[in-house]
């Protein structure tokens, strides 16, 4: 079985160095629809392993194609909003506002370039400023802090056509794929997540016909991703 990563977003590959795991292989997204994207996946069986708002381009993918796609892994996964009071709890509530008008959407990531160019390190301050204890804890070390500025710079810079694309379609209604995603999914979510509440790993568990969900107590949004993912 093939692994492929899909990152977060704006997210990159490097997500995965956050994780020791550079080996893993990242799917590239750089495609004008899910659909055509899932017309181009490579020969299966796959193991889509997605992180955040990779995992719900993870989810359609399995849903178009599930004789391509015979597992996914979710970490710290985005739910579908129509499936629960979600935004106010969630740390990047205003993106996903923003996200619901092409024009707002293309005037913030416009802005959020700018600063990441002139003040990467605000940008950063800004991001983990809602973040819980564990995120705060492990972006503390200045490595990470670095690594994670890059990630976010090659989101908005060469990601961002699939940044651009992917948003406004995760905020318009899409539970409706969930019935038809046919394989066995592994969902590890943190109890203490601030940019994607545990509960949305709940609401997939329930809406998926294969789940199982692994709360992981005490960690958040990227210490999850970096417990799960070297033991893949």
């Amino acid at each position: 079985m093939t692994p492929l990563y899909l990152h977060g977003l704006p997210g990159s590959g490097r997500e995965r160095d956050l994780a020791c795991r550079p080996d893993l292989a990242v799917l590239d997204r750089d495609a004008p629809s899910f659909a055509q994207l899932a017309n181009r996946l490579p020969p299966g069986p796959l193991h889509l392993v997605g992180f955040s708002l990779g995992a719900a381009a993870a989810l359609r993918l399995a849903a178009l194609r599930p004789d391509a796609v015979a597992r996914l892994t979710l970490i710290s996964a985005a739910a579908p909003l129509e499936l629960g009071d979600f935004l106010p709890r969630m740390a990047g509530a205003a993106v996903f506002r923003a996200a619901r008008s092409h024009g707002q959407l293309a005037a913030m990531t416009k802005v959020q370039s700018v600063l990441m160019r002139l003040s990467p390190g605000l940008v950063v301050r800004m991001l983990l400023r809602d973040c819980g204890p564990a995120d705060a804890a492990f972006f503390a070390e200045p490595g990470r802090r670095a690594l994670l500025s890059q990630i976010v710079r090659d989101g908005l810079t060469r990601g961002r056509a699939v940044y651009l694309r992917e948003l406004p379609a995760y905020v318009q209604p899409w539970s409706g794929h969930l019935a038809h995603v046919r394989c066995p999914v592994t969902l590890w979510h943190g109890s203490d997540d601030r940019w994607a509440p545990v509960d949305m790993a709940e609401a997939l568990a329930t809406r998926l016909p294969r789940a199982e969900l692994n709360r992981c107590d005490g960690l958040g949004h990227y210490t999850t991703l970096a417990l799960v993912l070297p033991t893949l």
